[in-house]
């Protein structure tokens, strides 16, 4: 053994302290248990444990591994590699028939319609007609056009091979009625379809996982299409941040025509073909489910229970702006607040924010009428709903919750019209762009949709440490103002957290706490009164936008001496509210810095393994605030936003899941976890309440939103998703079940395990956990387990205790890592 191991062994005794793990929905609910001291292997680790050897076998070689789920991914939804041209419409007056006709090429060369029409389900084609209404600009065509007019479909296509012409003729008469030729109609033909595909989404999912999608589009009309003047206020690239690159809806119908480089102006066209403004709408549950969730149960069991009445006020028109407001608002765990209407309106927010869209349809399609919300309160943090014990997403608040706040509940309800006073013309009451800016004001300080991240930013610029005294100084400094906001006032958190090893994880996390009342080991509020749990070992001075801080870190100076500490990360959490004393969002900075170099290592973490902010990588749009905007205000208070790397100062490995069963609190395995819906705190769902287990049931069958987990990119850099590195990567703690009633995955206890278990099997535990509409598959469960185990080492927490793990883990490791004997 080398000498260093040995004096690294023998040293770890040389510190006692008594040490909790801090857990709850942001981290600050108090302690969650014992965590004694290291020393001698205790009764759960009476025998050696293994390396987990996932890599030697998982190389995407042998069996799949991170690459090889991005490969997969990769090969759906491949854009124009199936392109539609030469489409033309002729009406046969002699048969009474609609002819279209189209060439289809596949890698530049002739694709046969026979090919299509013989791969079914794994291929599809559809055409239809959509009339267009010049005066409203709108798809709501007279009887008998009040939906979809069918062109064509796979059974209806022939193909001549001298040309090259696929054409698909079908009679001028069906349940729409017959309509003769289109070309005197002002309308468009749409045709979509697929060739090959990998199979579904998980039901209750439409999506396709869909290898090679296709698009075409004519416009009809005695003007040779030019009436055709549909301009949507929406974006297609909006929908990219969070969904496919290109945008397909239902996983293979194109947003717009040409793919990622076609034309804007085309942007939902072939959506508005089945979308019609004037259609009646199917998904009466979408309101029922923020209105009346009780009633939203027992209508999900029958549909037929709903009075006339019911029906009538909760019907709605197929319009894209209900569909996509109401599916976003009400169904999905959408994890931003519909009042950011830039996400998918950017640009052409004056063309949204009208009076004349200020109607009771505009507010119903994100608002419910009477339900329940949720709504941040002073510090940012989102209340959990009241049924699930999940804060699912930031829903729009209840209409007559808003007009009791503002004390005009006597005279308004869902049949007045707005604009009677909410106008510019002589209007007594506010116009539309004043309730709505169009951003969501914790993220936006003014009208230009300029981010509070953007202009007010801190950073930290100096460390220095010193050996005899164990003591870390750093400065920070704050900069900047927007919307009446300065960095002067920022409130600052600073942490400190010890890197075990050459590892990006934490062998002491600044939010851990010891002793009894609790104390975090390494954080420290600046706010006025004291946090009465901050650290006693950080002193900060200075303020009004400059900062001192000092740290003494004598607890760990045998760790320190031996080199199991060798870097620390420090971070600055900057709080700052606004007028109405809300947290807005900014960026909270860290840096690591070496301290035996005393230096700074930018490339030691940075975002080098998860990307926060949007962007592109090698095609694919990646980036946590593509979705979520300003990471952290959807689930926590906006201070934490901007850096994944302040994310691990809590979520370490060294914890358990404290609301996710059979995860670690690190991140890796929370987000795996969350981002396959899992669902939070399970044990505390009354499965026998039939609004609990509808809400349950919803979660866990949700998708993530590029229609596929494996698309590991959307999250992480290329190249950084594989099996972790045994050397660089500490153990993690698995949390027990969470049992709630009529669950089937048993009882299992929580277990000390490896890093590619904690990573890489968070989102396997999660597949098995929410398997069988969410009750759980404890073969697969069972099969996962053990096969980690065998491969691997899960032991049982209590008696072992993580720093007997990670020690003797890394004792195997020399100063080559080579892996030494005795």
């Amino acid at each position: 053994m080398s000498k260093r191991l040995l004096i690294l062994m023998c040293s770890i005794f040389l510190v006692v302290p008594l040490l909790f793990l801090g857990c709850g929905s942001d981290g600050s609910d108090g302690a969650a248990g014992l965590q004694g001291p290291p020393g001698d292997p205790g009764p759960g680790l009476s025998t050696a444990l293994n390396l987990e050897s996932c890599a030697i076998c998982h190389d995407d070689q042998n069996v799949r591994n991170g690459d090889a789920h991005q490969a997969d991914y990769d090969q759906r939804f491949q854009d124009q590699v199936v392109v539609v041209t030469n489409m033309a419409y002729a009406y046969n007056p002699a048969d009474n028939t609609h002819n279209v006709t189209f060439r289809l090429t596949k890698n530049g060369q002739p694709l046969p319609c026979t090919e299509i029409t013989t791969g079914a389900p794994a291929d599809s084609l559809s055409i239809g007609f959509a009339e267009y209404n010049p005066a409203t600009r709108s798809f709501d065509p007279p009887a008998p056009l009040t939906s979809r007019l069918s062109l064509g479909s796979q059974s209806t296509l022939t193909y001549d091979s001298g040309t090259d012409l696929c054409t698909s003729t079908v009679p001028d008469s069906n349940v729409l009625g017959t309509v003769g030729d289109l070309s005197l109609l002002n309308g468009i033909i749409e045709l979509n379809g697929r060739d090959d595909r990998q199979g579904t989404l998980a039901s209750p999912s439409r999506v396709q996982l869909a290898l090679f999608p296709f698009a075409g589009l004519l416009k009809t009309g005695p003007s040779a299409g030019a009436a055709v003047d549909y301009a949507s206020a929406a974006n297609v690239s909006g929908c990219e941040k969070c969904h496919t690159v290109p945008y397909l809806k239902h996983g293979f119908i194109y947003g717009r025509i040409g793919g990622v480089a076609g034309d804007t102006a085309t942007d939902f066209y072939t959506c508005k073909g089945c979308h019609m403004d004037n259609g009646p709408g199917g998904h009466l549950i979408w309101q029922l489910l923020v209105d009346n969730p009780q009633l939203a149960a027992a209508f999900e069991a029958d549909e037929n229970i709903l009075t006339p009445a019911q029906e009538d006020q909760y019907a709605y028109k197929t319009r894209l702006m209900n569909d996509v407001h109401m599916s976003h608002a009400m169904e999905f765990a959408y994890p931003q607040s519909m009042a950011n209407c830039a996400t998918c309106h950017e640009g052409k927010l004056t063309d949204v924010l009208t009076d004349n869209n200020f109607v009771i349809e505009t507010c119903k399609s994100c608002h419910p009428v009477t339900g329940g919300t949720d709504l941040a309160d002073a510090d940012g943090e989102f209340t959990v709903d009241t049924r699930t014990k999940n804060s699912l997403n930031k829903q729009a608040p209840a209409l007559d919750g808003l007009w009791a706040a503002a004390g005009v509940a006597g005279f308004h309800n869902v049949n007045l019209t707005c604009t009677t006073c909410h106008s510019v013309a002589g209007g007594a009451a506010s116009v539309f762009s004043v309730y709505h800016t169009g951003y969501d004001k914790i993220i936006y300080g003014d009208a230009a949709g300029t981010k509070y991240s953007a202009a007010i930013t801190v950073t930290i610029d100096n460390a220095s440490f010193v050996d005899n005294t164990n003591t870390l100084t750093f400065g920070f400094h704050a900069t900047g103002s927007l919307g009446g906001l300065s960095s002067a006032n920022i409130v600052p958190t600073v942490l400190v957290g010890l890197y075990g090893f050459d590892t990006k994880d934490y062998l002491f996390g600044p939010h851990e706490s010891e002793g009894s009342p609790s104390k975090r080991l390494l954080e420290f509020s600046t706010a006025v009164p004291a946090p009465s749990n901050n650290s006693t070992r950080i002193t900060v001075t200075g303020g009004a936008g400059t900062w001192n801080v000092t740290a003494d870190l004598s607890t760990w100076a045998g760790y320190i001496d031996n080199g199991s500490v060798r870097r620390v990360e420090v971070a600055v959490m900057p709080l700052l509210r606004n007028a109405d004393n809300v947290i807005v969002a900014l960026n909270a900075p860290s840096s690591t810095f070496n301290l035996g170099t005393q230096a700074f290592e930018p490339n030691f973490f940075g975002n080098s393994i998860v990307r926060v902010q949007g962007g592109a990588v090698s095609g694919v749009v990646s980036g946590c605030n593509n979705c979520h905007d300003a990471l952290a205000t959807t689930f926590h208070s906006p201070n934490r936003g901007g850096n994944v790397v302040v994310c691990r100062m809590c979520h370490i490995t060294k914890a358990a899941g404290s609301h996710l069963e059979l995860q670690s609190r690190s991140i890796d395995s929370y987000a795996h976890a969350i981002h396959r819906f899992q669902a939070f705190d399970t044990g505390d769902i009354d499965f026998t309440d039939p609004v609990e287990a509808m809400e349950y049931t919803h979660h866990v069958e949700s998708n993530f939103p590029t229609f596929g987990i494996e698309n590991c990119r959307a999250c992480h850099n290329a190249a950084k998703f594989n099996v972790p590195n045994q050397g660089l990567s500490l153990p993690g703690v698995l949390s027990d079940t969470d049992f709630g009633t009529v669950r089937n995955i048993g009882t299992i206890p929580g277990f000390i395990t490896g890093p590619a278990t904690r990573a890489c099997g968070a989102c396997h535990r999660a597949e098995a956990i929410i398997a069988n509409a969410g009750f759980g598959d404890p073969i697969k469960l069972a099969n996962i387990n053990s096969h980690m185990t065998t491969f691997g080492y899960m032991v049982e927490t209590p008696p072992a205790t993580i720093l007997d793990v990670i020690f003797q883990i890394f004792s195997k490791f020399g100063e080559e890592g080579i892996i030494l004997a005795g």
